[in-house]
């Protein structure tokens, strides 16, 4: 009996192990498309079809459309025809539905592109396109030949045809919001009721776009990250060079937008260079008035944001240290460029659901139908991007070797509880 007893209490064990170790393998990074170009920010249809926006790889420079770019050295982003918009469907087949917009990256690595960057659909099933710049807009027209650039559209999905809503790129030149340089480089945007809701990294800014054609119809600033420069860390640019001497903009750059339960906006931001860790911050914003508040603070490097039906928030950070720590100025990668997604329950807590692993340098977050959350992959490079998906209850699945230990010692817990109380009615049963 005794041996009958333990055996059935190891293969119970057993069973809880395998059982336990299936429960791990759910919790799982998984490919849906590879081989694309800078892809950024997704959205889903009605149907359950992914429709990636691709902001290309950029062109050689023999034309002369290049110009320097503000945040990688002023090494040259130069233009070509690349850029695109994508359906992944289902069953993994892709249809390009708008092809050769307007792509400007860095050259020649094709690295950290700009152009198509964000597409969405309103309430009606009408579709919206956003397209990046990530210069100074005063080229984009001249040197650039790049009319497509910095503007937000409506697109007509059955001839790719495009109406222009809103031209960040020419509100930047003639008012710059933020007051500082002439940058723009709209980066994503959300809808809400008949606006739209742009942030642009470049301008530092968020503009309220009516989509009934009424253009932009407010604007609003981001707040500087004020931080004492003995306290940044710079990368060694040689003896010739003290990088403590370098501009520091303290700006905000914003990335990721999204919709909150509450109706309010959520804003993500990337900080300026030397991009200092834990020092990211997350933003309410309210769409009647654009008024700004800051609700989370202690992140590195966000490039989006979501929530899942039940009000959690998922923060996407696109690399877990400064980024010039691990990818050199000219786009190559000499280091770790994993990236973290950040669950912040509706109570505040936070807890890490996912970190490297294969997600890396990532940009662009959605929670899709199915659950999981689906993410732009290897965003900043060219030929190697990916649309991944992950578990988002990924933290709530203990590793096998831990629930191994839990469900052995709880089995051993109860033999020996059996034995003990054998014992005391043996010894019950001598005092009678």
């Amino acid at each position: 009996m005794k041996l009958k007893h333990l055996t059935i209490t190891f293969v119970t064990v057993c069973i809880a192990i395998v059982a336990g170790t299936k429960a791990a393998e759910a919790a799982s990074l998984t490919v849906v498309a590879d081989g694309l170009n800078n892809p950024r920010n997704l959205a889903f249809d009605p149907e359950g079809n992914i429709y990636v926006t691709e902001s290309g790889f950029g062109g050689d420079g023999q034309d002369g459309r290049c110009i320097p770019s503000p945040s990688a050295g002023f090494i040259p982003l130069c233009a070509a025809q690349n850029g695109s918009l994508i359906k992944i469907a289902k069953d993994g087949t892709r249809t390009n539905i708008i092809s050769d917009l307007t792509s400007l990256a860095l050259s020649p690595s094709g690295e950290q592109a700009a152009g198509p960057a964000d597409f969405k659909f309103d309430s009606k099933g009408n579709a919206y396109l956003l397209t990046g710049l990530a210069g100074d807009p005063t080229n984009r027209d001249t040197v650039l030949s790049a009319p497509d650039l910095g503007k937000l559209y409506k697109v007509d999905l059955k001839t790719g045809g495009l109406t222009t809503l809103a031209d960040f790129a020419a509100y930047e030149t003639y008012n710059n919001p933020d007051g500082t340089d002439l940058i723009s480089n709209p980066y994503a945007f959300a809808i809400k009721d008949n606006n739209a809701f742009v942030v642009d990294g470049g301008g530092n800014t968020i503009y309220s776009v009516g989509l009934d054609g009424s253009g932009i119809n407010n604007v609003a600033a981001f707040p500087l990250k004020v931080i004492d420069r003995n306290q940044l860390e710079y990368p060694d640019l040689g003896p010739d060079i003290d990088p403590t001497a370098l501009p520091v903009t303290q700006q905000s750059v914003p990335t990721g937008i999204a919709i909150a339960p509450d109706g309010s906006l959520t804003v993500s931001e990337y900080t300026y260079f030397p991009y200092p860790e834990g020092e990211a911050r997350i933003f309410s914003v309210n769409p009647d008035d654009l008024g700004i508040q800051i609700i989370a603070d202690g992140f590195t490097q966000l490039t989006g944001v979501t929530y899942d039906p039940e009000g959690n928030l998922y923060a996407l950070q696109h690399i877990n240290t400064s980024e010039w720590k691990e990818i050199q100025q000219g786009g190559m990668i000499t280091g770790d460029i994993s990236g973290s997604v950040i669950k912040i329950g509706t109570d505040g807590t936070r807890s890490t659901i996912w970190s490297g692993d294969g997600l890396e340098a990532a940009s662009g977050i959605t929670y899709g139908p199915d659950g999981n959350l689906y993410i732009s992959n290897r965003a900043r490079l060219a030929g190697a991007g990916q649309v991944i998906k992950i578990n988002p209850t990924a933290e709530q699945v203990p590793e096998p070797a831990t629930i191994a230990g839990t469900l052995i010692a709880a089995a051993f817990g109860k033999v020996a509880m059996a034995k003990k109380r054998k014992r005391e009615a043996l010894a019950k049963a001598e005092m009678v």
